[in-house]
């Protein structure tokens, strides 16, 4: 087996399909050994910013001098990014060992009651297995979808995270805010201290609920802990963090957005409340170095100057509203051009509703992926005056980046899917 088979069959048990429920992870885990329970584990749930609030976090515990696994999905430019070591994605030979240990159990769980492991359990299994057989120190594990009945919901983290509550994934989590911060705050567990970013108050309640009834605590942003936006230095974004008698001023990221000082702010956060169960030494400039150092691709990531072009994994309502918020920072909206695609089961009509009330040139299209819309639909039900539909986005993209003066801007937006299948296009005619 090569890596690329190894991958493809991966990819294959996607025909499982999204399965809610822990106990065919469990009985995966039982029959390798129980590996999730050999690891120090943080827990990170939520709508928007999981993944860089990981990558915050990972930097922080990287420049304190500790090995750092980190689960994430999707990946943006190859499968293997997804279970990576202080950033290295898994190397081929460490992925095609792990598929050639776990598929022949999968086989065997297929014939059962339970049957065939999804896609995403494998993953989970094989990232704790990964993450075991090279004595990471801690493993930051990011939740798929939900929380609750999500397959990394196995583990007894030291410390859990929930990073935000939006409108997303709305068929299977719900569609009130109440039912989808109960899923997301499955995550936590008892004794184990929950960091929340969650703005909504009466999302805030369903965490401080379910953390009473399990007896530990939570320490919310804006109360518990707080930030300042401070003035750019040198056009990077800038911010002050204060927590107790703790208090540290102009911390720079290179990540753009106001939003990403937040995430950064649940990171130093986490890494406070970690080190305080630890009993390892909290080291101020791990935290500059750490957060100044956090890169994220496919969040309002710069890929060209003049014109620019950025690209931005927008995928839900919030999100959305929060890339316009940044674009027009930095833009004057007439100068703006959008090239989107979204998948299936996304609230595209007020996506692009919030999209065609602050930019003129909209561009919807279609890309390679199972769950994606067909061409003719999208244009049936969403090209108007502000939206054109087009079915080659590579064409447009060309063509639009030769027609932009130099002062102008392209945001290639949307589904992550979408943007991984951007960067790798570009990547490869580069």
């Amino acid at each position: 087996m090569n890596e690329q088979e190894a991958i493809n069959w991966i990819h294959k048990q996607l025909k499982f399909g999204i399965k809610p429920g822990l106990s065919r992870v469990e009985t995966l885990l039982e029959k390798l050994g129980e590996p999730h329970k050999k690891l120090k584990t943080i827990h990170i749930a939520g709508t928007n910013g999981k993944g860089s609030t990981t990558t915050f976090l990972r930097e922080i515990l990287q420049q304190q001098g500790f090995k750092i696994g980190t689960f994430t999905s999707p990946y943006i430019e190859i499968f293997n990014e997804r279970i990576s070591i202080n950033g290295e994605p898994i190397p081929a030979q460490d992925l095609i060992q792990l598929v050639e240990h776990v598929r022949p159990i999968c086989e065997e769980l297929a014939t059962t009651e339970d049957g065939a492991p999804t896609e995403f359990e494998i993953i989970t299994v094989m990232s704790f297995m990964y993450f075991v057989e090279q004595s990471v120190d801690y493993a930051i594990i990011e939740v798929g979808l939900g929380g609750r009945l999500d397959s990394t919901n196995v583990i007894r983290p030291v410390v859990s995270v929930i990073t935000t509550i939006g409108y997303d994934h709305i068929h299977i989590l719900g569609d009130t805010l109440e039912e989808i911060t109960y899923e997301k705050a499955g995550i936590i567990k008892p004794s184990t201290p929950v960091i929340s970013g969650v703005k909504q108050v009466e999302a805030q309640k369903i965490i401080e609920k379910r953390s009473k009834d399990n007896q530990t605590t939570v320490l919310q942003l804006g109360y518990d802990f707080k930030n300042d936006i401070a003035n750019a230095i040198n056009g990077e974004e800038c911010f002050h963090f204060e927590y107790e008698s703790m208090k540290f001023v102009d911390i720079k990221m290179s990540m753009k957005g106001y939003h990403q000082i937040d995430n950064a702010s649940l990171a130093i956060q986490s890494y406070l409340t970690l080190a305080t169960i630890e009993r390892f030494p909290i080291q101020k400039e791990v935290i500059y170095k750490g957060i100044f150092k956090a890169y994220w691709p496919g969040r309002f990531e710069l890929i060209q100057k003049g014109p620019d072009v950025i690209l931005d994994g927008a995928h839900n309502v919030e999100a959305i509203k929060t890339l316009v918020t940044t674009i027009n920072n930095r833009y004057e909206s007439k100068k703006v051009t959008i090239l989107c695609s979204f998948i299936q089961n996304k609230p595209i009509n007020e996506m692009l509703s919030i999209l065609s009330k602050n930019y003129n040139n909209i561009t919807l299209t279609t890309f390679d992926f199972f769950n994606n819309y067909g061409y003719y639909e999208l244009k049936e039900k969403y090209e108007n005056g502000n939206v054109k539909v087009v079915e080659d986005w590579k064409n447009t993209y060309n063509s639009t980046l030769e027609a932009l003066e130099t002062d102008e801007v392209l945001v290639v937006t949307g589904s992550l899917y979408f943007i991984s299948e951007v960067k790798q296009s570009l990547k490869e005619n580069n």
